[in-house]
């Protein structure tokens, strides 16, 4: 068996998940277990783990619109000193120099163009191939690249959502829950008297607008409208649960 090596994409050890955001979670973890069984600092880690997050969930979400029948495909190879990672999409590709600056005052609201600022912050070598299909990522083991206190650092949000439709009575709440695990959130979804049902969820706003965006692509056919609104996070919530 040949053994994976950085310098050598033919070696890679290869990942294809569906365009379901509920899917990315097996390999940023495989990734990671194998940078922590070699021993990379923490630092190391937690710039891998942010990067694959978002370069992932923007694989899903922008490149494939997560589309059914559409593939994301990870490549990666874990050396003792450095780690390289691709990432593939189907979608047409875009020109990331034409992404909006989402450090504008501006558009300090807008997560537009968040996911290419943070990884290129954390990560050693971030080179975008084949129009925007693929994206190439390095990380060092011995990294001496750190993110000014400038760059954008995950912030924790408080988001409570409405969803309204066919969506009581078809288990929403149950699998509301278990979408939960896949996610960094907490908080809680329950059934109100108005026949709509209620999430909150706390957590990196990456993490709770991707969980929102696994529910809505759940429940796809039963979701008839969404309405979100944000407010302070109040840390309350050990876990995310069913409220009666």
């Amino acid at each position: 068996m040949t053994t994976p090596d950085p310098n050598n994409e033919t070696t890679f050890v290869e990942c294809v998940i569906k365009s379901d955001l509920t899917e990315t979670a097996g390999p940023r973890e495989r990734i990671l277990a194998e940078m922590n069984r070699l021993g990379y600092p923490e630092p190391a880690c937690f710039a891998a783990k942010l990067s694959l997050e978002e370069a992932i969930t923007n694989a899903v979400r922008h490149g494939n619109s997560c589309k059914p029948g559409t593939l994301v495909t990870i490549r990666y190879a874990v050396g003792k000193e450095k780690t390289a990672i691709i990432i593939r999409d189907e979608g047409k590709g875009f020109i990331p120099e034409s992404v909006p600056d989402c450090t504008d005052p501006k558009r300090l609201a807008t997560p537009d163009g968040r996911g290419i600022l943070l990884m290129n912050a954390y990560m050693d070598e971030v080179c975008y191939r084949d129009q925007g299909r693929e994206v190439y990522l390095v990380k060092l083991r011995n990294s001496t690249k750190r993110p000014s206190e400038t760059d954008l650092t995950p912030t924790p949000v408080r988001w409570t959502i409405f969803f309204s439709g066919k969506v009581q009575g078809v288990g929403f709440r149950a699998t509301v829950d278990d979408l939960a695990s896949n996610f960094d959130v907490t908080g809680y979804v329950k059934n109100l008297p108005d026949q709509r049902v209620q999430v909150v969820a706390e957590g990196v706003e990456q993490q709770v607008e991707s969980f929102r965006d696994a529910i809505k692509q759940a429940f796809a056919n039963s979701i008839e409208d969404t309405q979100c609104s944000a407010s302070p996070p109040t840390g309350k919530h050990a876990d995310f649960s069913i409220l009666i």
